[in-house]
């Protein structure tokens, strides 16, 4: 009975022994399968991770690429912004230059400018003096024309000049430079006139010369011509200024001899007739002629006018 008992109690502990073995076993399995559950979750979540991480590589290295092209592009920009910069600054220095040239055009020009106002108005005042005594000139001639029509003298007066012409034939045998009679008698109903005209009140201070010319034909030499030419000149001179000469007061006189010239010109200003030949009995004359104060001035300046007149569009 004990034996039996003994075997019961061993066939009770083997049965535990063996029990608890399987739950060892069992809770060894279900360990086992844990740690491979985990070490499988944990091994997908490292491929998951170095996928992740490649993933991340190859975008790191994407974007590290697109970097090294945007600096690459951050370069050329800012060494094209220097190189546009220094053309700025090229430009900025060129136009200074420009800016000072046209300052200095405008400035240069401002100047002419001026230059030609001033000029204009110069020109303009010596006109209206032109005018005037252009003007004064012309008013002097109409009255000799007036005043020796008045006395009854046939002496034509040349509208431009104002000159007065005598033929020789009144005035001097063929060949000679005596004053004959009848030109003395001309000379003193002539002379008082003329002078008293153009010594007027009116007109003294305009009158700067009287000129009195001898002319010859062509006959001869021009030498021995101008040597005539001048004898019957001076001859005229010395008579209205000397004591024949009655028509004119000792002041008149005075006042002659400070403004009268005696000139010979041979045959270089011939009379012409119609038919181009030389009128020979018109050459041979004494012109009495008048020069305005500046007359040489006053010819050149509308000389200056006419042709500056000429020029303009």
């Amino acid at each position: 009975m004990r034996a039996t008992k003994r075997l019961r109690r061993g066939g009770e502990n083997g049965s535990y022994w063996i029990s608890y073995s399987d739950m060892m076993a069992g809770m060894l399995f279900t360990f086992a399968l844990i740690l491979f559950m985990a070490v499988y979750q944990l091994v997908e979540l490292q491929q998951q991770k170095t996928i992740e991480l490649e993933t991340k590589e190859a975008q790191l290295s994407t974007q590290q690429s697109l970097l090294l092209d945007q600096e690459s592009e951050l370069k050329d920009k800012e060494e094209l912004l220097a190189t546009t910069t220094l053309m700025l600054q090229e430009q900025q220095a060129e136009l200074e230059e420009n800016r000072t040239a046209l300052t200095a055009a405008q400035q240069s020009l401002s100047l002419q400018q001026s230059q030609i106002e001033e000029q204009a108005a110069l020109l303009a005042a010596q006109q209206t003096q032109i005018d005037k005594l252009i003007g004064m000139r012309s008013r002097i001639i109409e009255e000799l024309r007036d005043e020796l029509r008045g006395a009854g003298l046939d002496a034509m007066v040349d509208r431009n000049t104002g000159a007065i012409a005598f033929t020789g034939a009144v005035l001097f045998d063929t060949g000679k430079n005596d004053l004959k009679q009848s030109g003395k008698d001309l000379l003193n109903a002539f002379i008082p006139v003329y002078l008293r005209t153009l010594m007027s009140e009116e007109n003294s201070e305009y009158v700067g010369e009287i000129i009195i010319e001898g002319h010859t034909d062509t006959s001869g030499g021009y030498l021995s011509n101008l040597a005539l030419s001048q004898e019957r000149a001076l001859a005229v001179a010395t008579y209205c200024l000397g004591p024949e000469m009655t028509g004119l007061t000792a002041g008149e006189k005075r006042l002659l001899q400070d403004i009268l010239t005696a000139n010979g010109r041979s045959y270089a200003d011939p009379v012409y007739a119609a038919d181009g030949s030389v009128d020979m009995d018109a050459s041979r004359r004494v012109v009495f002629k008048f020069r305005m104060k500046d007359s040489e001035m006053i010819e050149q300046m509308s000389a200056i006018l006419e042709g500056t007149q000429a020029d303009e569009p």
